[in-house]
């Protein structure tokens, strides 16, 4: 199993008696890093895990309407990582709902055989896809983070403002000299991260972590991949993902 889904079935076994907030604050730490991990990082147990704690806060007479509304949204994502997941599972097995044999199935097999055939036990090794850099580029926004951070503000966006059109809120981070793409994006939320490990002391300012918002809004419903920061740790990725 990979770490991603085994490390979050641990971390949600731990919160399984909290009150209503923890939980919802454990699953955002876990669902985040699965939506911007490849599918097959995502496992069907860690899904379940999910799907029960949050079905604990819906039930709860301790969880306010609010908490509850934040548990709808976030089933309503572990759904979708569901979906990809057994899109992937299609595609790389070339047969829709194809099912793997049972160990029970195999050995029944093999009892009815007079001489057993050993390869029937043979489970094929799936490799684990090597993690590629994620190809942080410092140079790639003009002033760097901080210079984004500038735009939006001379812009007019303050920290309180509702972002409606996420699209003009990140053309106007990356300047006009860029052109505004799956790259583009991927580059002003490594910038965030970076800056939150090695220069902000792990905390995000308010008009900082509204262009992390923006960002995942944005990606997201149009498949933009967004890479793990190498810099990061693992606890470390779960917690700038859920800032």
């Amino acid at each position: 199993m990979n770490n991603v889904s085994s490390n979050g079935r641990i971390a949600l076994r731990a919160v399984q008696n909290d009150p209503p907030a923890e939980k919802l604050t454990r699953c955002k730490k876990i669902v985040v890093p699965l939506e911007n991990n490849t599918p097959n990082e995502t496992s069907d147990r860690i899904l379940e895990d999910l799907r029960r704690i949050l079905r604990t806060v819906q039930k709860t007479k301790d969880a306010s309407s609010e908490e509850v509304a934040q548990a709808g949204d976030l089933l309503l994502r572990v759904k979708a990582l569901g979906v990809r997941r057994e899109e992937f599972r299609s595609a790389k097995n070339g047969t829709e709902g194809a099912e793997e044999v049972s160990i029970e199935e195999l050995e029944t097999t093999n009892r009815r055989s007079a001489t057993p055939d050993p390869a029937k036990y043979e489970r094929p090794v799936v490799p684990t896809p090597k993690r590629e850099p994620d190809g942080y580029d410092s140079t790639f926004l003009e002033g760097g983070i901080d210079g984004a951070i500038e735009r939006v503000i001379a812009k007019g966006y303050t920290p309180e403002m509702p972002i409606k059109q996420h699209e003009a809120f990140l053309q106007t981070a990356l300047g006009s000299s860029k052109t505004l793409d799956a790259l583009a994006v991927d580059q002003i939320y490594l910038a965030i991260a970076y800056n939150w490990k090695q220069r902000w002391n792990q905390k995000l300012a308010p008009m900082v972590k509204k262009l992390q918002t923006s960002v995942l809004s944005y990606a997201n419903p149009r498949g933009f991949q967004i890479h793990e920061p190498d810099c990061l740790s693992f606890v470390e990725s779960v917690d700038f993902g859920s800032m």
